[in-house]
């Protein structure tokens, strides 16, 4: 994923402005040694002065726009129990309730859920061309379901989350030589008409879920995808790796997480680590405090 080294940003952005001022002083003194013709000297230098001001107005603009956006360099890179930003503690249980996946769904995911299949279909176009949903797609990783009450959706750092998990349980897999197997996902983005829908026959489903923001995804441990008989089957093995990685993810803070037996899935909710400015400020005020 791409993401903005402000730091960088700033430095380009004053370096531009010193070159522009310097420019200014240069053509202003040359323009000043002309004395027949002052008048023409004076709206130059106004001219000039206009475009300067603009350029400055865009770079802080610019500057001050990403510095909000911009988040940690790295998903697998932040350290989520100092920065996550909202409440979670290190766990090594898998039984997070509704109540906090909530919690921090409602804080990273979608501001609104979508109502019906109309509204999502009338704004995901927009929201993709912002980032704001990313298409979740089969990768070497994991398989998609066919979906039937969800859509592939989800925020950027939830697919982050995804390919994280990925890649840990590959490797576990790999050291034992059963790297043939990929998680499957289940469910994803839901509409609040196909979330009332399942409250009615599946009792995990609550009214209000973290599956309405797009920052949650249940994966399922039943089945897993073969990759050397492209079949479904159940594996031992799988689910006692894949459950070794989600604890020690859920240890790092990354994630909240519940083991729904019924429908024989973990239920994950991604953890948003701070905007990086937010980060730095809180980090030193830890330290003021200290002393």
């Amino acid at each position: 994923m791409f993401y903005i080294n402000v730091d960088k940003l700033t430095y380009f952005c004053h370096g531009l402005t010193g070159q522009i001022a310097i420019f200014a002083q240069r053509i202003s003194a040359m323009l000043h040694k002309r004395k027949t013709q002052k008048n023409k000297s004076l709206k130059y230098i106004s001219i000039l002065t206009g475009i300067i001001l603009l350029i400055l107005i865009g770079i802080t603009y610019f500057h001050f726009y990403y510095s909000k956006i911009s988040k940690s360099k790295d998903f697998s890179e932040c350290n989520h129990i100092v920065f996550a930003d909202a409440p979670i503690s290190p766990s090594d249980k898998l039984n997070d309730p509704n109540e906090i996946h909530l919690v921090h769904a409602e804080k990273n995911g979608l501001r609104k859920p979508f109502t019906t299949t109309e509204d999502f279909l009338s704004k995901i176009d927009s929201l993709k061309r912002a980032s704001a949903l990313i298409e979740v797609t089969e990768n070497k990783f994991y398989q998609l379901k066919t979906l039937s009450h969800s859509r592939p959706y989800l925020i950027p750092e939830a697919v982050d989350m995804l390919n994280e998990i990925g890649y840990r349980f590959q490797k576990r897999l790999a050291e034992k030589k059963y790297n043939n197997y990929r998680f499957r996902l289940t469910s994803l983005l839901r509409t609040e008409e196909t979330q009332n829908s399942l409250s009615h026959c599946n009792h995990n489903a609550t009214l209000h879920s973290a599956h309405l923001y797009g920052t949650t995804v249940d994966i399922s441990y039943k089945n897993f995808y073969n990759t050397k008989t492209d079949t479904l089957e159940s594996s031992y093995e799988a689910v006692q790796t894949l459950t070794k990685v989600l604890v020690e993810m859920r240890q790092e803070c990354k994630f909240l997480a519940v083991r729904e037996r019924k429908q024989s899935c973990f239920h994950i909710t991604v953890v948003v680590c701070q905007p990086v400015s937010n980060k730095y400020s809180q980090h030193f005020s830890r330290k003021m405090a200290h002393k």
